[in-house]
Parts: structure tokens; sequence; C-alpha cells
């Protein structure tokens, strides 16, 4: 009688992380075949939320405690090249401590 053998191939993680405390004694790598998604908490003032893929991908969105407007979240999406960053910044205004701000001046797409 004979067996098939199944090849097994073992993906390598595409997409790293490493987060390190302000003091130093802390560090926590991360790693992913996909994506990884990293939450910042500030008690009492909101979170940040960072997602990247495996294809460069990225957003980060801004979720201030008791806000009533979740369009407003999306801080910055764009892509991560090997030569360049191609940046899409959401446009319009932008509120800080509760008051209207400036748009953004105009920026080339590759930061």
């Amino acid at each position: 009688m004979c067996v098939g053998s199944r090849r097994r191939t073992r993906m390598k993680p595409r997409v790293t992380a490493q987060l390190h405390s302000s003091s130093g004694r802390s560090s926590k790598i991360l790693k992913d075949h996909t994506h990884i998604g990293t939450v910042v908490e500030v008690a009492g003032v909101g979170r940040l939320v960072l997602d990247v893929n495996s294809g460069g991908g990225y957003s980060l969105r801004a979720y201030p405690e008791n806000s009533e407007d979740p369009s407003r979240d999306l801080l910055a999406v764009g892509v991560v090249h090997a030569d360049r960053i191609v940046a899409i910044n959401p446009e319009g205004f932008f509120a800080v401590d509760g008051e209207q701000g400036a748009p953004r001046p105009e920026r080339s797409p590759n930061v």
C-alpha cells in the first residue's frame, strides 16, 4: 500500500510589527501573514488604530472618547512601496479641541 505524501510549505510572515514601551523595559514583536492591527488607548482621551496589510496598504484612524461623529475618524490611508509612500489624506476640515480647523495644505501624493 502506497501512502501519498503531502508537501508542507511553511509560509513566512509578511507583516511584522515591534511595539516598545516608553520606558524601554518591554517590547513585543508581532508577525502575521496578511494583516496587523494595532490599537493604542489613552485613558480619558480616546484611541488610535493603525492597520497594515501585507501588500503595504495602511490606514490610521482616531476615535476620540465620547465622539458622536464616526465619519471623521480616518486620518490617513495609503500604500508603502519599496521606493516611496503613496499617502492619501482625507480632504476637508479637521477639528482640534472642538474648534473647526483650517483645511490641510495641498501635498504631493508621494511623500
